[in-house]
């Protein structure tokens, strides 16, 4: 394979057809990064792609799901296939089911819960290396939550597996310094997202009683996404960042 562009960037990012990724996939094309969406089902994406195309940047869809190794694997090849190189990972994909205290939610279900929400970033890391490896660019972004460092009630999958992604961010930056791989955790605060709308739907824990009108824009959370990923600020390697720090906020200019 060619040697990657240096002049070129190219960002996957999973669960890019709705909602934080999706708004992210817009942000990297203003910067003019080439998003590329790995979504479930493409038809999903395509008029994220096409909106990233009106900014003058053209995007790619690949199908990924990212509890499967395979579909992992396969979805970084068709990137490479597609672009010739990837210098920027995003793993956004993420379910906050099952909802419901421990010994009323299911093994089956608590266990899907971590394999989308920990073995799935873990998957794409793992197809995605070799070719960060080659790239002068290289940056992980994981999307973290507050749930990451504390206990809510009826989230006990969330949680923990999100847990498990702070350390798996912490693991990476430990493993490879900042000059080679930048990681990153990113906790976007509560998004008015799909997701939120579950949240208020189950009526458990406060956060689903948090009115719609106090919730963040997923144009906001993925404006600092992007910073992270145009910037590389490898003094915050390895850290979980939180959009409710205002120095970093104020750093990014993400709010001007």
């Amino acid at each position: 394979m060619n040697a990657p562009s240096p002049s070129k960037r190219v960002a996957l990012i999973t669960g890019a057809a709705r909602g934080i990724g999706a708004a992210c996939a817009i942000e990297l094309a203003r910067k003019g990064i080439t998003p590329v969406l790995a979504v479930r089902q493409t038809e999903r994406a395509l008029a994220i792609a096409r909106d990233c195309e009106a900014l003058g940047v053209s995007a790619s869809i690949v199908e990924c799901d990212v509890a499967d190794a395979t579909k992992a694997r396969s979805a970084i090849e068709q990137t490479l296939a597609q672009q010739g190189q990837l210098d920027i990972l995003i793993n956004n994909a993420g379910v906050v089911d099952p909802i419901g205290r421990v010994g009323e939610v299911s093994p089956d279900d608590f266990s899907r819960a971590l394999q989308v929400n920990l073995a799935g970033p873990f998957n794409m890391i793992d197809a995605a290396l070799a070719a960060l490896r080659r790239s002068a660019s290289a940056t992980v972004i994981n999307v973290s939550t507050g749930a990451a460092h504390g206990p809510r009630e009826g989230w006990a999958a969330y949680c923990s597996s999100k847990a498990g992604l702070w350390m798996l961010t912490r693991c990476l930056a430990h493993e490879w310094p900042a000059d080679d791989i930048a990681v990153f955790g990113l906790q976007p605060g509560m998004v008015d997202t799909d997701m939120q709308g579950r949240i208020r739907a189950s009526g458990i824990n406060e956060v689903s009683r948090v009115p719609r009108e106090q919730l963040g824009s997923a144009a906001r959370a993925a404006r600092l996404i992007a910073w992270i990923a145009d910037q590389r600020p490898v003094d915050l390697h390895g850290q979980d960042l939180s959009i409710r720090d205002e120095s970093l906020t104020a750093r990014s200019g993400i709010d001007r």
